[in-house]
C-alpha cells in the first residue's frame, strides 16, 4: 500500500511559515499582514467602502473595521463620508499610506524570491496554476 502525500499538511505548513516571515518583514515598514492586505486593495482601488474591502479580501466586516481604525490611528488611511449613502464611508490612503507601496512591493518581491529559491520558471508557473486550481476546487 502506497502512502498518499499529505498535501494539506504541507500546504498549511508552508502558508504558516510564509505568513510569519512576511509579517516580520512588513513590521519593518510599520505594517502588519492584515494591514498590508487592506493596503493592497486600496493601492488598486482607493476610495472604496469597508464592505468592498471585506468582499475583496473574503474577511468579516468587523475585522476590516478594526483594521481600518488602527490604520487611521497610524496615519495610513482616512475615512470620508460616502457621497451617496450617509450610513457608509469611503476609505482613502493618506500620502503616508500611498508612499509605502513601492517599498512594500519590493519587500514582497524579495520574499517571493526567498520562498521560491531553487524553483525554475516553469515550476513557478505550475505552482501558481496548481494553487489557483486548489482555490477554485475549495470554493466549490
Amino acid at each position: 500500500m502506497s502512502a498518499k502525500p499529505d498535501v494539506l499538511r504541507a500546504l498549511g505548513s508552508a502558508v504558516r511559515a510564509l505568513r510569519a516571515r512576511l509579517d516580520r518583514e512588513l513590521q519593518t515598514a510599520g505594517l502588519r499582514l492584515g494591514q498590508y492586505q487592506v493596503m493592497r486593495v486600496l493601492w488598486e482601488r482607493d476610495g472604496i467602502t469597508p464592505r468592498e474591502i471585506s468582499d475583496d479580501l473574503g474577511v468579516e466586516m468587523p475585522t476590516v473595521t478594526r483594521t481600518v481604525q488602527r490604520m487611521e490611528r497610524d496615519g495610513l488611511v482616512r475615512r470620508e463620508a460616502h457621497p451617496a449613502d450617509a450610513r457608509s464611508v469611503r476609505i482613502y490612503l493618506t500620502p503616508r499610506g500611498a508612499s509605502l507601496r513601492e517599498p512594500v512591493m519590493q519587500m514582497l518581491d524579495e520574499q517571493t524570491e526567498v520562498a521560491l529559491r531553487g524553483f525554475a520558471p516553469p515550476e513557478r508557473r505550475a505552482l501558481v496554476d496548481f494553487l489557483q486550481r486548489m482555490y477554485a476546487n475549495a470554493r466549490g
